[in-house]
């Protein structure tokens, strides 16, 4: 396929995503924006995004999954790779125990470490999250606001199992759970535990962004488990 076909707008944005993979900007099994927020950022129109993600697709960089969304691709020799695979054979109880050993810490980490730029990338992945359209772009940006938290960490390892664990997340068995569980109701509930989080990181309280988290995790844990 060459340039021409697609043409030039499309193979603009077949070079700005291909740029954010290389600089480490996207990284290997990480979720892209939904396609409506992709299309807004890059100033292009909904068709022209497509036709540069399926490029992009055919190509070997991305790869889509249907009610999930568009991830990057990993790599054979991905460092990440064998901690997905892990993660991918043990079951939705099975995680959801670890993540309440890892995040609480995690968050605590966060509040005495994260700069004033780390606050701007969480904050704007949670008010991303509020006005969120649907179950996908809800997703996406509650897993960029973890993600975010992880990354205020300064802790490469910590922002490696987030990345791993933001894969599994939208694995279809693990889709499928949160599409039977989430109601606008509990959805209200995750975006208050959502701005709690984010007040105790901005006050810089370990402690109580520990406790946020904590109480978030075992409201997700409760509501995944009581479908399954």
């Amino acid at each position: 396929m060459n340039k021409d076909i697609i043409g030039s707008a499309a193979q603009g944005v077949v070079d700005e995503i291909l740029h954010r993979i290389k600089a480490g900007t996207l990284t290997s099994g990480q979720q892209l924006p939904p396609e409506r927020v992709l299309a807004t950022e890059l100033g292009v129109a909904r068709n022209t995004l497509r036709k540069a993600l399926s490029r992009l697709e055919a190509e070997g960089h991305l790869t889509r999954r249907i009610g999930a969304g568009t991830f990057v691709r990993a790599a054979v020799n991905d460092r990440m790779g064998s901690l997905p695979s892990r993660f991918r054979s043990a079951s939705p109880a099975e995680l959801m125990e670890v993540r309440l050993i890892i995040e609480p810490q995690a968050a605590a980490m966060a509040a005495s470490r994260a700069t004033s730029e780390d606050f701007k990338a969480i904050e704007t992945a949670y008010n991303n999250s509020l006005t969120a359209e649907g179950l996908g772009e809800f997703e996406h940006w509650d897993a960029q606001l973890h993600l975010m938290v992880f990354r205020a960490t300064r802790n490469s390892v910590l922002i490696d199992y987030c990345q791993a664990i933001n894969t599994i997340r939208n694995e279809p068995e693990w889709y499928a759970l949160k599409k039977r569980s989430l109601t606008p109701e509990l959805r209200r509930v995750y975006d208050r535990q959502h701005g709690a989080l984010v007040s105790a990181l901005r006050a810089r309280d370990p402690e109580q962004a520990r406790l946020c988290m904590s109480k978030h995790l075992t409201t997700v844990r409760d509501n995944l488990m009581g479908v399954i």
